[in-house]
């Protein structure tokens, strides 16, 4: 199927590879089905593009932790297990938004402000079943390493 996208412009999506996120995600509970896209070239992608299917204005910035330099483990509850209907613990994908937050000390346009990634509200996926929910509030402890 064809779909105009405000920021991706027109893609196609093949309808076996929506991801659902029941619930929607928080403050945007109207939309429940996305596409994930990524720029096909490399191999491995540093960063993706969720696009809702249920609103073309609605775009979020993606990435994998560990291309970020973040290990996460997340503990599910029974319910969000159930959700995602997920059989085995490496089929769950997590992926972090990513944002520029507004700089009003410097009056920077949030465009060219640097990238963070939110590490307290991962989006979970369900590779096999592509069922997502967005964990939120979680407690982040940091390690940190020294050489």
């Amino acid at each position: 199927m064809r779909f105009d996208s405000n920021q991706l412009g027109a893609v196609e999506v093949d309808e076996s590879t929506v991801i659902t996120f029941p619930q929607g995600i928080p403050a945007l509970e109207n939309c429940t089905h996305f596409k994930l896209f990524h720029d096909a070239t490399h191999p491995q992608p540093n960063m993706f593009w969720l696009q809702s299917l249920d609103d073309p204005g609605i775009t979020f910035s993606l990435a994998l932790p560990d291309r970020l330099g973040v290990r996460f483990e997340i503990e599910l509850n029974e319910e969000e297990v159930a959700t995602l209907q997920l059989q085995d613990p490496q089929d769950a994908a997590i992926l972090l938004m990513l944002y520029r937050p507004l700089d009003l000390e410097r009056d920077v346009h949030p465009a060219l402000g640097q990238l963070q990634a939110n590490l307290c509200n991962p989006l979970v996926v369900s590779l096999s079943s592509r069922i997502g929910i967005q964990k939120t509030g979680l407690k982040i402890d940091i390690l940190l390493h020294t050489a």
